[in-house]
């Protein structure tokens, strides 16, 4: 039986080769094009990912005003680097401090003395501070929470002496730790003593603090004395918070940040991260009037646009190719086999069956166009096998054979003398 039945396809394909290559051909170039289609959208995808990669889209938290440093609230910092947001998120801080030179301190303390009577002579010497030449300095402590955060920080890094056990890293931690310049004369290990001074609103807060040197560069950072962990500067003041309450006093020393810089994480994600950004509180109406957040994201939208472009135009178009070639692929079968009418009014005044010749006129179309996909899928697999795509051939496969189905039971249906009635 089997062996008939495709004698029986081998003799209509001999027959009729014109419309049997018509089916082959087709499906060739059909599968051919909707298998290498996709992978274009794929490697258009693939360029827009390294295209939003290979782009940083840095930014920062800036004043409205543009003559004032913006102080930005501890807890918006905090919201900040809990968000997941950002791949880097670098924050500045500074206060008022009132430092000694080691020469001085130690021409009045001696070599080593007692931590009570450092305290003393220190205080003695600010108490002269502003009334005669005491040799003292006054300037600003800044507080990083990372390294990089300081951009001469990062450029004398070479130059940087370190304590044994410590790097760049400890600006990370909370210790109570600093860096500070050589010309200070204080060396690597020793507890220098800081005198904080910092205004709440009209009161002025003042309170002595020490830090230990773990790290010692030549020269002066412009605009500070030396710099601190960010973290560091947080515990003191909640430290020093603390103290004003037990001694009643009720005013705040309330921790906040004067610059931020960061690198958005998911550039891809960049417009839901502005959304984020305004709905997690990270800027909202209270603190806009003060600052606010800035994203340059322009060169990135420069270079993603066309490629974004592109792409929608692609994705688009495989659509409208793909339902075109599968009602194609339909109606091509559908015309072949109702061409056949005749034959199968013939073959039904022979005997047979509507079942049998429905079956052998889909078994007939199903290998030809089978035929034609395994050729086309073998091509496109020969040229880039990443491409092939059994899904695709299975629709293409499916939208010829079910055009033949349609035709096959209109046609069979119908009164044999009918069909032969039409022909004349």
């Amino acid at each position: 039986m089997e062996l008939k039945t495709f004698s029986y396809i081998w003799r209509m394909a001999m027959r009729r080769k014109a419309a049997c290559l018509l089916v082959v051909v087709s499906t060739v170039m059909m599968t051919i094009f909707m298998l290498f289609y996709p992978g274009l959208i794929d490697n258009t995808r693939k360029r827009l990912k390294e295209t939003y990669d290979g782009i940083t889209v840095t930014g920062s938290i800036i004043s409205n005003e543009q003559e004032s440093v913006p102080l930005i609230p501890g807890s918006l910092w905090k919201e900040m680097e809990e968000s997941g947001y950002f791949r880097q998120l670098y924050g500045i801080s500074d206060f008022n401090v009132r430092i000694f030179p080691k020469e001085i301190l130690e021409e009045k303390t001696g070599a080593k003395p007692s931590g009570q009577r450092e305290n003393i002579i220190f205080q003695s010497l600010l108490s002269q501070f502003e009334t005669r030449d005491s040799g003292g300095l006054e300037g600003s402590m800044k507080a990083y929470n990372t390294f990089q955060a300081e951009d001469e920080l990062v450029r004398i890094r070479d130059d940087i002496q370190w304590l044994e056990g410590y790097d760049e890293s400890c600006l990370e931690g909370k210790e109570r730790i600093c860096i500070l310049s050589e010309d200070l004369g204080y060396a690597l290990g020793d507890t220098v003593p800081f005198l904080a001074s910092v205004w709440v609103g009209e009161d002025k807060v003042e309170g002595i603090f020490h830090l230990k040197v773990v790290g010692t560069y030549p020269g002066k950072i412009t605009g500070s004395l030396g710099g601190m962990p960010l973290k560091t500067m947080k515990e003191l003041t909640e430290t020093a918070n603390t103290a004003h309450k037990q001694n009643g006093a009720y005013y705040e020393w309330a921790f906040c940040v004067d610059e931020i810089y960061f690198t958005i994480r998911n550039n891809q994600q960049l417009e839901k991260i502005k959304t984020g950004i305004i709905e997690n509180g990270l800027l909202s109406s209270e603190n806009s009037e003060f600052f606010q957040i800035r994203i340059d994201d322009r060169i990135l939208k420069e270079a993603v646009g066309p490629i974004e472009s592109n792409l929608a135009q692609l994705e688009g178009s495989y659509l409208f190719f793909f339902l075109m070639i599968t009602a194609i692929g339909f109606f091509i079968s559908f015309l072949l086999v109702r061409g056949r009418k005749p034959e199968y009014a013939v073959m039904r005044m022979l005997g047979e069956s509507r079942m049998k010749i429905t079956l052998k006129a889909l078994l007939e179309q199903f290998v030809f166009c089978f035929g034609g996909v395994i050729l086309g899928a073998g091509t496109v697999s020969f040229v880039e096998a990443e491409s092939f795509r059994p899904a695709i051939c299975a629709v293409i496969l499916l939208c010829y054979t079910l055009g033949a189905a349609v035709a096959v039971m209109l046609t069979v249906r119908v009164d044999v003398m009918d069909i032969l009635r039409d022909k004349e």
